[in-house]
């Protein structure tokens, strides 16, 4: 049986590909009650709301195709740390935008009940 560390390895590597890969790993993954946040940019609960704030992304960042690199990832408990780069490319495969973000993930089987990222925000 996965633990939360497979996990979360898992989702990442669902989210890696096509905008659609990214929107449905996320709609596998979160629950109703999901709870992610984008320090010091946006907190959405639930995939409704994660979907939202997706959508707004692509219309300031209307990249093709994202590439989620997990350089390192620790787990305690249901507790997982990441440290990655997401790689987002343009309809052209040009890098638009990469961003380099620890995150903390905490699991439960399958699904994310919470989730913080934390980046530099000064891009945004």
């Amino acid at each position: 049986m996965p633990g939360p560390l497979d996990e979360a390895l898992a989702f990442f590597r669902e989210s890696s590909g096509s905008r659609d890969d990214m929107l449905s790993a996320m709609e596998r993954r979160f629950t109703a009650d999901t709870r992610w946040e984008n320090v010091g940019v946006a907190t959405t609960v639930g995939i409704d709301q994660a979907r939202q704030f997706v959508e707004g992304f692509l219309g300031r960042i209307p990249f093709e195709r994202c590439a989620v690199v997990v350089h390192h990832a620790a787990a305690a408990g249901n507790v997982v740390l990441t440290e990655r780069s997401d790689i987002f490319y343009g309809p052209d495969g040009q890098e638009m935008l990469s961003l380099r973000l620890m995150g903390a993930l905490e699991m439960d089987g399958p699904h994310i009940v919470a989730w913080r990222d934390y980046f530099d925000t000064s891009g945004f």
